[in-house]
């Protein structure tokens, strides 16, 4: 921990602003430090410095909230707003872009009152290193602060109930760049709830081969990869009803829209991207960056644009890169004065938006091994579940035992009969149940729950001409989709003339 670190954690002491320490590694955005921390991004706060007409002003606001900057302008009585620079921004706060404390020496500060709906917020203590979680009462300590209503709630929005009722077209992907494998934290996360969206929508989804490029450059590693990650994403979809499931390397227009989309895209944007500062932070240099990973978002904005969806499905660690999506096609509907391109929105459900692992401590992921796979043969499931963390204050199965923070009742929740479970939980609060019962159970309603698409898995991957029938008819659906809209770009871009001959 730095000096400045020390000398900010002592002035909120004599402020009288409690705060946890929560220590992470060096990352910037905080989708990814909530991520890491295993909170969802209303769990988080942040300090953003704007400049006015003629000064600075700072205001925290919710993780899961968007500005109004006409509600602004009209309650400062300014004209001009602006997010202040990442210059004027550690020039005057002193601190890294996104590691804002929650008060800044000679700054107005604005708290919006969405913050004081939850009682606990973490929030930046002038460390890429460090988040505090404060008690959000006590921001009202904090010297001239002023309570205000500057935000909307950004992350669901009102009319996304109507998704599920049917009528939108949907669009998501999955990039193998771990194994290819799936686990239950991915079925959670991203598989089931593509599944709800499929019954009344139609929906795109595809295996983005050519983004795991950037990391993964061995063709043995890559092949692999894909194919493992096809057959574990046929095998928990099942019925592909309204599903067209393809590859992205299948459809070539992808690659021919994101060099289109190059031109309107400004350099300063991918530099703000996630994907591109995490890199830098974590030491690689920009002579050591190949461009496939610095054009990332541009990539996935030709994917998303291509298909024009409604709706697009995204954890909140990509959510950033939905917005750059966004931004590309203003820019290219402005630049070529035709409105090619309808403006996606996101879809992030709170409940599964982090699955914590099995240690209780951080997210769902392979490369931590605390995950709970699918797939794999019982006994290693068997170890996975055994090793779930349950509750450490509990030394003998006749003790009583909690249920919040409890990994085992957290699965059971998603995957259990809901009066069984229920009537586990009431007998191991009062030690009437030991862990290795509740966890038999879980094993017993996994194995159950999966078991039809673990059937599927050795029906798929024993038969690869069924699998090549079903990417050749999504790949049909989707060059269809695509060369639509390619031939409306290459119109709108002046490709297209009187000598133009081309067809898709």
């Amino acid at each position: 921990m730095d000096e400045a670190v020390k000398k900010y954690l002592n002035e909120l002491k004599e402020l009288g602003i409690e705060y946890q320490i929560l220590e992470h590694p060096q990352l910037i955005s905080v989708e990814k430090v909530q991520e890491y921390l295993g909170y969802r991004m209303d769990d988080a706060g942040a300090t953003l410095l704007m400049k006015t007409d003629d000064k600075f002003v700072a205001i925290i606001k919710r993780g899961d909230t968007k500005l109004d900057n006409e509600k602004i302008k009209k309650y400062l009585g300014v004209k001009n707003l602006r997010m202040a620079t990442e210059e004027e921004f550690e020039k005057i706060t002193h601190v890294p872009s996104g590691a804002a404390t929650v008060f800044i020496k000679g700054v107005p500060i604005y708290l919006d009152k969405k913050i004081l709906e939850k009682e606990y917020i973490n929030a930046g203590s002038g460390s890429l290193l460090i988040t505090l979680r404060y008690k959000t009462d006590d921001f009202k300590k904090i010297p001239g602060i002023k309570i205000v209503d500057f935000t909307k709630i950004e992350t669901d929005k009102e009319d996304l109930g109507k998704v599920i009722k049917g009528g939108k077209r949907i669009l998501s992907g999955i990039t193998p760049s771990g194994d290819g494998s799936l686990h239950i934290g991915n079925y959670l996360g991203a598989v089931r709830q593509f599944k709800e969206l499929a019954k009344n929508n139609e929906c795109f989804l595809f295996v983005a081969d050519i983004h795991a490029l950037t990391t993964v450059q061995s063709r043995e590693e890559l092949q692999k990869n894909i194919e493992i990650l096809i057959i574990n994403e046929l095998a928990l979809l099942g019925e592909l009803s309204n599903i067209t499931f393809f590859r992205q390397s299948d459809v070539p227009m992808h690659t021919e829209l994101q060099s289109i989309l190059n031109n309107v895209t400004p350099l300063g944007l991918i530099k703000r991207a996630h994907a591109y500062k995490d890199k830098l932070q974590k030491g690689l240099t920009e002579e050591e960056m190949n461009m496939g990973l610095f054009c990332y978002p541009i990539l996935m904005a030709a994917d998303i644009l291509i298909y024009k969806p409604d709706i697009v499905p995204v954890g909140q660690d990509q959510k950033q890169h939905l917005e750059i999506t966004r931004d590309i096609a203003e820019n290219f509907n402005k630049t070529y004065r035709k409105k090619v391109f309808p403006l996606p929105e996101s879809h992030i459900p709170k409940e599964v938006a982090v699955i914590m692992g099995t240690d209780g401590k951080r997210k769902m992921s392979k490369s931590l091994g605390n995950i709970i796979s699918i797939f794999d043969d019982e006994a290693i499931i068997k170890k996975q579940v055994m090793s779930t963390y349950t509750d450490p204050t509990r030394k003998h199965a006749i003790d009583p035992g909690h249920i919040e923070g409890n990994m085992v009742f957290t699965y059971l929740d998603f995957f259990g009969k809901k009066k069984r479970v229920e009537e586990l939980k009431s007998l191991y609060r009062v030690g009437k149940v030991g862990d290795v019962e509740v966890k038999n159970f879980l094993l017993k309603t996994l194995i159950k729950y999966f078991a039809p698409a673990r059937e599927r898995y050795q029906e798929l991957k024993s038969n690869p001409q069924k699998v090549r029938k079903i990417l050749m008819e999504g790949s049909e659906r989707a060059r269809e989709v695509a060369s639509t809209t390619m031939v409306e770009v290459r119109e709108a871009v002046g490709l297209t003339n009187k000598y133009s001959f081309f067809e898709y």
